[in-house]
């Protein structure tokens, strides 16, 4: 059950402000939000090429863990430690989804408007090159704060600088959590406008998408990188000896896709590798962010200059959000105001509270 202190406090937090300090350290309030959210939302936990090596993946819930076992005849089949559990699986472009609520959203529904940008870089023709996993030692949604705003990446010990010399701060305050997530720059809104013009041209395909259906947290684009940056490398030169996708058969487009799925994966490319986000609540005050390095299967790959940049990216991020975490539970925590570049912060606590107050509601 949960206690009438937390029912008031969920329906009294404004979503447009900071929240208070118990949804980032309170026990009650994180379970309560894992049913409520990570059970409900589709979530991929690996890309098929996983089961080219193995026969069993396993994933701890918070409760318990499923088992995800590759049948004879190559198919997948799923199974939860608590039979009380409702365990569903997809496999869509090898992006292998589960969902463990009684009854799910339609797949079919909610990966329509994200299939373009997911089949241009062809999974299905890909192998996980490399995954690690990264310890943030702080909430969920602490870890979600940080991704969903864009003013840390410079200024002080943890700013970005190497995510900056790649994609550059045109990029990261307009588009650094996402469309419309961030103030116009009018030199990268006429790039955006060229390019786009070209690569439709050439077959490709741009666009952009912004959530539309309040039972998901969905966003993607597709925008090219600065002039003279091929990849998410170090000095943007490729890492891998082919590319992937409709890029190997047409040409590289020299473009960018970053595709939000929900608050637990992200997607984020360029012409030779697609990296896989996949972000797992383990308690009030640890969250587990596991990557996933995809590229065609028969590329050679410099492993090392592949994953420089967002191993860089997350080790930075882990520190601030333990740091964050920390200031969070010290008694001078206060709540503040957003800034202009944090409208994806309001977008996401108008989500992650209508959700939680839904499921409260459900349990009356």
């Amino acid at each position: 059950m949960i206690s009438e202190k937390i029912k008031s406090l969920i329906q009294s937090q404004d979503p447009r402000e900071g929240m208070d300090q118990l949804f980032f350290t309170n026990s009650e309030i994180f379970h309560a939000s894992y049913d409520a959210i990570f059970k409900k939302q589709w979530v991929f936990l690996t890309h098929f090429s996983y089961f080219n090596q193995n026969d069993i993946f396993t994933y701890n819930l918070n409760k318990g863990f499923i088992e995800i076992k590759k049948t004879d005849d190559s198919q997948l089949s799923i199974y939860a430690s608590d039979p009380n559990i409702k365990c569903h699986l997809r496999v869509y472009e090898s992006l292998v989804f589960i969902n463990l609520s009684s009854s799910p959203y339609s797949f079919d529904e909610f990966i329509k408007p994200l299939e373009p940008y997911i089949k241009i870089h062809g999974l299905n023709d890909g192998k996980i090159a490399f995954q690690k996993d990264f310890i943030f030692n702080a909430s969920h949604l602490a870890t979600i704060h940080n991704f969903k705003e864009c003013a840390h990446c410079w200024g002080g010990e943890f700013t970005h600088k190497d995510y900056l010399s790649v994609h550059g701060e045109d990029y990261c305050n307009s588009y650094g959590a996402g469309v419309g997530s961030g103030i116009e720059a009018p030199k990268l809104t006429k790039r955006i406008k060229e390019w786009t013009e070209q690569t439709l041209k050439r077959g490709l395909f741009v666009g952009e998408f912004s959530e539309d259906d309040s039972k998901y947290f969905r966003i993607a684009e597709r925008t090219p990188l600065p002039e003279g940056i091929a990849s998410e490398t170090m000095d943007g030169s490729y890492s891998c000896s082919t590319l992937m996708g409709d890029f190997r058969e047409i040409g590289a487009d020299n473009g960018y896709t970053a595709i939000g799925f929900s608050p637990f994966n992200s997607f984020v490319a360029n012409n030779e590798f697609v990296i896989l986000f996949l972000f797992s609540p383990i308690s009030q005050n640890k969250t587990v962010v596991t990557q996933y390095w995809v590229t065609h299967k028969d590329a050679e790959v410099d492993v090392d200059k592949m994953i420089f940049l967002w191993d860089q990216t997350s080790t930075e991020d882990s520190q601030l959000c333990e740091m964050n975490q920390k200031g969070i539970e010290s008694r001078s925590y206060q709540p503040g105001k957003y800034g202009d570049l944090e409208t994806s912060l309001v977008q996401y606590q108008k989500f992650y509270l209508n959700h939680l107050q839904t499921h409260l509601n459900d349990l009356v």
